[in-house]
């Protein structure tokens, strides 16, 4: 399928840069108290933009014991064996299966395998621009705790978690 909409990024495959790209979370409670806000370190990853974009492709893995919000305690919660268990599951990783445009924009449907479950995601790519290095990228999805195998905690937080990937590329 080819499209006609067009990016300044220059077609090629570029790799993400560990040190400037973030990944961000958000979840609320079940009813409605305080976000929560957390990161998890990137590993790294590849972005491949082809010159049909909707051929492009992404890949990225997370490190799932860097969790991190403002409360120690939560954290190591989370990265233990009830949550992330990111001692025996210390990837967190997205491979996309597609990319599409849609009135919403650009999509890139993947899969987001979390304690060696898989669930499908859909990233919105909201911004995506040439860098003198190489490109950046910013992206987001909601994301259904459950179904990514995280089901502890059904009583104290809510199933929708927010994502947002801001990644730089060289």
């Amino acid at each position: 399928m080819t499209t006609n909409v067009h990016t300044s990024i220059q077609p090629g495959t570029f790799t993400i840069d560990p040190s400037r790209s973030a990944c961000r979370l958000v979840a609320t409670h079940v009813f409605g108290l305080k976000p929560v806000a957390a990161t998890v370190d990137l590993r790294g990853g590849t972005v491949t933009v082809a010159t049909d974009l909707a051929a492009s492709t992404a890949s990225a893995i997370l490190e799932a014991g860097s969790f991190t919000t403002d409360k120690p305690q939560r954290d190591k919660d989370v990265t233990g064996k009830r949550f992330l268990d990111a001692e025996r599951h210390p990837a967190i990783a997205f491979r996309s299966t597609g990319c599409r445009w849609s009135a919403e924009g650009w999509l890139l449907d993947g899969v987001l395998r979390v304690r060696d479950r898989d669930c499908d995601v859909t990233l919105t790519i909201s911004e995506a621009e040439r860098t003198a290095e190489g490109c950046h990228f910013v992206a987001s999805a909601v994301i259904d705790r459950v179904a990514a195998g995280i089901g502890t905690g059904r009583a104290i937080i809510a199933r929708p978690v927010r994502l947002t990937l801001d990644l730089w590329a060289v």
